[in-house]
């Protein structure tokens, strides 16, 4: 479940100095405390304390990372300098002490879309090694929002370093039953701690990001968090990233990404189109790097994925951003379409370029050598079921997670230092997705078996039956029950052909024309590996434990959220403050996209 923010009193509001409205809560969350409009804001919608609290984690991950590197460029650098002066001959106290000398990076970041600041408040309290923070916001209102929460946060008469500590409420100061006390608050009145991280800046997202495209001026950190589509910031925020800074996309359009009723949406957005089918949350990932890598590309940067995740109603992704021509080359074999049957979701990839390695034997590296790709990569009928195929993407079809970022935000939350109140999901989600295979898509067996009208097999004996035959395994972090194989969709299908041979389908069930019907008319032939699987689960298996449930270490961690709260789902968006950060979400369109999650829930196993 999702950790409630905890409603504070106008009383112990008013002991920092704020004077809380009738209409208005105060709230706080972690080791932020901010006021609200009402409590029912659209902005502290507690199903996205996740979000804030796996971001905080992932950027502190990153500034590990990225001080580490930095630190290994110095420290190569001074033993240069070092040796040089060693072979001069001068002496040993001249030279650099190495470990003395270096001082941690201090880096910035870019909340582009700040609304109250409650986002920028944590990052200031809980990154260690933040410099600074810009809080940015084109309403006015929400401007003096964050002014006033800064000085709830930050108040001059306390040392930073005291109030930048995780803050433990009493008892006392809990929200008690009566109303709030009127007042009023003049936000040029409020005083901020001098030294506070968090600076607040007026003006439009997009202008201030181009604003700071000269190398000089770019952020470390650019995180994008709009209402709906990140789309129409990403040309301006890959630009406005410093090379081998952070990229945080935020998208809650699932609808627009992961549903099929607006294809054309869709390709006006993200420049590819979604697809129909059970995997349709991982094409929504994919579109959206596709998206980010293809406005990097225009200026010679490159995008490497860190952490793609898709989660309850959105999706967030982490990539860094390098500047490397020639490693953008590389784009194109990354890059394709993908051809999804409309009955059966089997799919066939198409990329659209060809990137071949060779070594050369007098550099001891690899030259690479680019064409065209071949194609189609199917006929125009499924030869699986018959049915015919929609055309998804294009769509990125590299990597879309880093085993080694995944570690280090694990080992980060290891270490204690960090408290959050969803940890649990933390630990779960990123160890999904730390663990998934590379190979595209995953599928559902309860799905697979609704297309061949036949009872589902359990889990177990699937992923067992799969590693049997010699393919590699693993859970989805998408969508719980799912399964990620590199085995061909036509193996899956052969391995559900098996099952039914001890539990057959009914054959008033089948109708003519459907997948159902073409999915059985096909036979395993008797070389398929599916002839020699095995089903048989009576005695425990490591490696099929270990996809299920994941390391013995692993087994309690929170993999799958349930449904946190009744109606759940996006907040409403603020009147006047979202309309006018991003125009294209009509009141229409949003209930479209209502519905469409509405349909969406209901289709879920």
């Amino acid at each position: 479940m999702a950790p409630q923010p905890i409603l504070l009193s106008a009383e112990a509001v008013a002991k920092r100095g704020i004077h809380i409205k009738n209409h208005e809560a105060a709230f706080r969350e972690n080791s932020a405390t901010i006021v609200m409009p009402s409590k029912e804001a659209a902005f502290l919608n507690p199903v996205q304390e996740f979000n804030r609290d796996l971001s905080t984690l992932a950027i502190i991950a990153w500034s590990q990372i990225l001080d580490r590197e930095k630190k290994q460029r110095y420290m190569a650098h001074i033993e240069a300098r070092n040796a040089k002066r060693a072979k001069r001959g001068e002496p040993e106290t001249k030279r650099a002490k190495m470990d003395e000398d270096y001082r941690p990076y201090q880096f910035t970041i870019l909340e582009a879309l700040s609304a109250t600041g409650l986002r920028s408040i944590r990052y200031a309290k809980e990154i260690p090694l933040l410099g600074t923070v810009l809080a940015n916001d084109l309403s006015q209102s929400a401007v003096q929002a964050m002014r006033r929460n800064l000085a709830l946060n930050f108040p001059p008469d306390r040392p930073l370093e005291e109030v930048a500590t995780l803050q433990t409420e009493d008892a006392s100061e809990a929200a008690d039953t009566s109303a709030p006390t009127a007042g009023s608050s003049d936000s040029d009145s409020l005083k901020i701690h001098p030294d506070c991280k968090v600076h607040v800046n007026q003006g439009d997202a997009i202008a201030l990001m181009y604003e700071h495209r000269d190398p000089s001026k770019r952020f470390d950190v650019v995180d994008l968090d709009p209402y709906g589509t990140a789309a129409p910031f990403l040309d301006a925020a890959v630009q406005s990233v410093a090379d081998g800074g952070l990229l945080c996309v935020t998208c809650t359009d699932l609808a627009v990404l992961a549903g099929h009723n607006y294809p054309e949406k869709c390709w006006s957005l993200y420049g590819g189109v979604s697809v129909k089918a059970e995997y349709s949350h991982e094409v929504a990932l994919r579109l959206v790097l596709h998206a980010i890598a293809t406005a990097a590309g225009r200026y010679g940067r490159y995008i490497q994925p860190l952490l793609s995740l898709s989660i309850d109603f959105y999706l967030r992704v982490f990539v860094r951003v390098w500047t490397r021509p020639e490693t953008v080359k590389l784009n194109a074999s990354k890059t394709g379409l993908v051809y999804s049957c409309s009955k059966c979701s089997d799919f066939h990839i198409q990329p659209m370029g060809r990137a071949t390695s060779t070594p050369n034997v007098k550099t001891g590296q690899s030259n690479i050598k680019f064409g065209s790709a071949s194609g189609p990569p199917t006929d125009m009928r499924c030869g699986e079921c018959g049915g015919t195929f929609h055309v998804g993407g294009p769509m990125w079809f590299g990597p879309i997670q880093d085993p080694m970022f995944c570690d280090e935000v694990l080992s980060t939350l290891d270490t204690g230092k960090h408290q959050f109140g969803t940890e649990a999901r933390i630990r779960g989600m990123v160890s999904t997705a730390r663990d998934e295979l590379e190979a595209p898509f995953y599928f559902h067996p309860a799905k697979v078996a609704g297309l061949f009208h036949c009872t589902s097999p359990p889990l177990a004996p699937v992923v067992h039956a799969l590693l049997n035959a010699g393919f590699d395994v693993s859970r989805s972090h998408c969508v719980a029950g799912s399964v990620k194989t590199n085995a061909p969709r036509a193996e899956i299908y052969d391995l559900f052909r098996t099952w039914i041979k001890a539990n057959p389908v009914n054959p008033e069930r089948l109708k003519e024309g459907s997948a159902a019907k073409g999915l059985l008319a096909r036979r395993n032939e008797d070389d398929s590996p599916a002839t020699r699987r095995s089903f048989d689960y009576e005695t425990p298996n490591e490696r099929t434990d270990e996809v299920i449930n994941g390391t013995p270490s692993a087994n309690r961690l929170v993999r799958y959220q349930m449904n946190p709260q009744a109606n759940w789902g996006p907040g409403t968006a603020a009147k006047g403050h979202r309309k006018k950060q991003h125009r294209s979400l009509a009141p229409e369109e949003i209930a479209r996209r209502a519905q469409e999650m509405k349909e969406q829930e209901k289709e879920k196993p």
